[in-house]
């Protein structure tokens, strides 16, 4: 990466307006204030690329998942959460594992939301099939996944004007060892940051290559990091993939089976059309971020090149002995937090990668104040250099009890700890979860819900109970682990990199 020339903190005066209920006379005004910084004015759409339902191991109806999926807009929700006024979901994907029925389900209809059909493509390795007609299959001659099924199955979906997008690719029990990267995406957030997230080791490929050939390069660099979860693993992936020049959107899902909302983390997808092949055009052009609420921390990243402004995710064109560059950072809604941005160059091969340095950060600072937070940075890059933003929010909200200090803490370790059992995962909420109301909905009280436990959702009054989990609880899921330790840190929001290509 070229070296740090000049920088400035610039603190904005305007209040992000991430809390308490809107003010003024011009509605629209405080909706878009509401919004932060990523507004729908702007083309930010908010949105979950993962969820299942009952077409496949998904509890829930395909009527009562988008039902929750609307849930953020409910007046009833908004009078005890206004800081969600404004920050509902734009759109879901339907991602049933291996089928596209719910996509024809005759539920699969809403005024309120964009529907992009979908698929969770695979058995060893999974992957989200986005924007597709008919069925991408992993295994079409019934004799087991081989790397050519796998590469047919990218062109399948490309065929059918489809997005792919590898899911949770460093989870021990579904990892995408596939060396298969003409993808689009990659789904870097997967859930709570730590809540059932075992990583992946370097051991368990031998195995696996003895039956399917050589493992992605770029997997087996991830899996050298331990001590981090599968959530930090798939950075490092991201990082390996960015140093050889793959250059993907990230995106994030839910991976909504039962008991939570959709939504959280949230994808924001940038789009200058506010339907399905606008969504899946911003996710090719790598316009998104993830974050870990629909009203947690935003990240916005431009670059300003030779007279020409570029946005987060674009390719930058720069000369062939390198350049400098005018980079700006917004942030939103993380106060108390920290930026860092992480960069890295071109490894030449993929013997390299396996020792290589990948990210370093160029900037890492704490975010003080309650103001949106702006940074701007001039920094000499050459071809093959990538940058992209994280976004750390602190683990214990302001304000906060000792004894709700002490739960958030206990709820952590649980989450740091947790499988990707769903058993245990219910074991991990109960002492936050109203058992009696996951067995019967029916008799969600709005009256008794608490701002330190998991509040019952009204849009789910059928089968098995869904809640909200409120934001101190909310950072619990998403707690950072590092070398086997919990940090005083929640993960809250990760931007796609910019990539300079060498100009011709």
């Amino acid at each position: 990466m070229g070296r740090l020339t000049h920088f400035t903190l610039i603190a904005a005066l305007a209040l992000t307006g991430c809390g308490g209920t809107p003010t003024g006379d011009d509605d629209s005004a405080e909706l878009a204030d509401n919004e932060g910084i990523a507004t729908r004015e702007d083309g930010w759409l908010r949105g979950d690329f993962h969820l299942h339902t009952e077409h496949s191991d998904g509890w829930d109806t395909v009527a009562t998942t988008l039902d929750l999926a609307a849930y953020l807009d409910d007046e009833t929700f908004l009078a005890h959460h206004p800081e969600y006024t404004g920050n509902q979901l734009d759109l879901i994907a339907l991602t049933d594992h291996r089928t596209v029925d719910q996509n024809f389900d005759a539920a699969f209809a809403s005024d309120e939301l964009i529907l992009i059909p979908g698929e969770e493509f695979g058995g060893d390795g999974h992957a989200g099939c986005l924007g597709i007609e008919t069925f991408v299959d992993h295994d079409p001659d019934s004799d087991g996944t081989t790397t050519t099924d796998i590469l047919a199955a990218v062109d399948d979906a490309h065929g059918q004007g489809g997005l792919f997008s590898p899911n949770h690719p460093m989870l021990a029990g579904t990892p995408w060892r596939w060396n298969a990267w003409d993808v689009d995406a990659l789904e870097i957030w997967n859930a709570g940051w730590a809540l059932a997230s075992p990583e992946s080791t370097e051991e368990t490929l031998t195995s696996w290559e003895e039956a399917h050939g050589p493992a992605s390069p770029y997997f087996r660099r991830a899996a050298q990091l331990e001590g981090a979860t599968a959530s930090g693993e798939t950075l490092l992936l991201y990082e390996a993939l960015l140093s050889r020049g793959v250059h993907l959107a990230v995106i994030g899902g839910s991976d909504r089976h039962v008991a939570l909302l959709p939504g959280f983390p949230t994808t924001y997808v940038q789009t200058d059309q506010a339907d399905g092949d606008g969504v899946l055009d911003g996710i090719r052009q790598r316009h998104t971020f993830v974050a870990r609420n629909p009203a947690a921390a935003q990240v916005l990243m431009e670059v300003e090149s030779e007279g020409q402004t570029y946005r987060m995710g674009d390719e930058i064109p720069v000369h062939p002995a390198g350049q400098q560059v005018a980079l700006r950072i917004e942030v939103a809604r993380a106060a108390g937090g920290r930026l860092t941005l992480m960069s890295g160059g071109y490894v030449e091969d993929d013997d390299l990668l396996e020792t290589a340095t990948l990210g370093t950060a160029l900037f890492d600072g704490v975010i003080e104040g309650t103001s949106d937070f702006e940074l701007d940075l001039l920094v000499d890059v050459a071809p093959g250099d990538w940058i992209y933003p994280i976004v750390r929010e602190p683990l214990l909200a302001p304000g906060l009890s000792e004894e709700d200090q002490a739960m958030v803490l206990q709820m952590a370790e649980g989450a740091a700890a947790s499988s990707d059992d769903v058993g245990e995962l219910i074991t991990v909420l109960a002492p936050i979860l109203d058992i009696e109301l996951f067995d019967d909905p029916t008799g969600c009280d709005p009256d008794d819900w608490q701002p330190n436990r998991m509040q019952c959702a009204l849009a789910d009054q059928v089968g098995m109970g869904s809640f909200f989990v409120p934001d101190m609880l909310d950072r619990a899921m998403h707690v950072i682990v590092e070398d086997d330790q919990m940090t005083d840190w929640c993960m809250g929001a990760i931007g796609s990199a910019i990539l300079f290509t060498e100009s011709q």
